[in-house]
């Protein structure tokens, strides 16, 4: 995602709408809620042909404001995305600016409804699923602030054994041997992934690890008895899989809103609640989109109630699988009835988007 702050000057003139998203929309906002924008700007044509593409979105680092270009929200409205779908229904009161080439994307929003959305928030939904179970997880195992060490996804067969009633040939945690790889060499054992040979050098060593890498040293003939320690078994898909969960970890940690995750600390869920909610919430919107043609974005009476039940914590985890299951079955019994094609009509998408360009700039000329 390009950056909000580098690129905003250069489409100012090119925002077509400018709206609050997210929980404010919805009508579930609470008092730790952020403020999420959403917008779409226009680009020229001409800006297509040149070798260096415009930018599909601009946003701030956290995400809370995303501006899609025209080409990519119409893309996104094609394959039913929800999130993008949801623009088109904004309440009036959401609304920040809306130039009048986007009253003539919402006067074909229709041609963006197909069968294809309840497969697609369905989809979203059982993502948001995943993510209760999934953050929990970090919530109810908190990480080290320093990264995972390579070290630790080392095993070692010592040459002697690891102990006189260790049996022969059994791969050792290098933390449990204890041995200090800065005081070896590493040679690559032929005909085997990462496995190497290990040589003892001492003070004199340059060791194993350079940076992130092992480096294979070339063992001279008369080292190769007198100085042969053992094999080492270095897991380094392990340990890079580590890294990029630490980075993910700590980034959550960063930017999480912390109000959100009070109920999981205090160890009273087990589940991310505003993940389930949005579960239930994408449903409740699919099954209108069959019944009805149309998402619901602003929620109202009982289903704005079972949706704040839900983000209070006040159902468990198998009482809302029960709810999300039943409107499941619900969105596909009216999916096979609903008067609505399959998928989009492409060539009509890119007749509205030639259109929408066109009307924009003749506007601006």
């Amino acid at each position: 995602m390009n950056s909000l702050e580098n690129l905003r000057p250069q489409i100012e003139n090119a925002i077509l709408f400018e709206c609050i998203a997210g929980s404010r929309a919805y009508g579930t906002t609470t008092s730790t809620s952020d403020e999420d924008i959403r917008g779409i700007f226009a680009v020229p044509a001409s800006s297509y042909l040149s070798l260096v593409r415009p930018p599909d979105q601009i946003g701030d680092e956290k995400g809370n404001t995303v501006y899609y270009s025209l080409r990519r929200i119409i893309e996104l409205l094609a394959q039913a995305n929800p999130n993008i779908l949801e623009l088109l229904f904004m309440p009036q009161d959401c609304v920040l600016k809306s130039a009048p080439e986007m009253q003539q994307l919402i006067e074909h929003r229709q041609v963006f409804i197909s069968k294809q959305c309840a497969d697609t928030h369905a989809g979203y939904a059982m993502s948001q699923i995943k993510k209760a179970r999934g953050q929990n997880k970090w919530v109810n195992n908190p990480r080290s602030e320093a990264p995972p060490l390579k070290e630790d996804y080392c095993h070692v067969i010592p040459w002697n054994g690891a102990g006189a009633d260790s049996p022969p040939a059994r791969a050792v945690p290098l933390n449990k041997l204890g041995w200090a790889l800065a005081e070896y060499h590493a040679a690559k054992l032929e005909h085997a992934r990462d496995t190497y040979r290990l040589y003892h050098y001492g003070q004199s060593a340059r060791g194993v690890f350079r940076g992130e890498v092992i480096a294979c040293e070339s063992i001279p003939l008369a080292d190769e008895a007198s100085r042969f320690a053992g094999l080492l078994l270095y897991n380094e898909a392990g340990w890079r899989q580590a890294l990029i969960d630490h980075k993910n970890y700590w980034k959550w940690r960063r930017e999480r809103n912390e109000a959100r995750w009070q109920q999981q600390e205090r160890g009273e869920l087990d589940f991310d609640a505003k993940n389930m909610m949005h579960t239930v919430r994408l449903l409740l919107s699919g099954r209108s989109l069959m019944e009805r043609g149309e998402p619901i974005v602003r929620f109202e009476g009982e289903q704005l109630a079972l949706l704040m039940s839900i983000r209070q914590g006040a159902l468990m985890f198998d009482e809302i699988m029960s709810i999300a299951e039943g409107i499941l079955e619900d969105c596909e019994r009216l999916k096979q009835s609903a008067d609505l094609p399959d998928v989009c009509d492409s060539n009509r998408l890119s007749e509205l988007l030639t259109s929408i360009t066109e009307t924009w700039e003749a506007r601006n000329s």
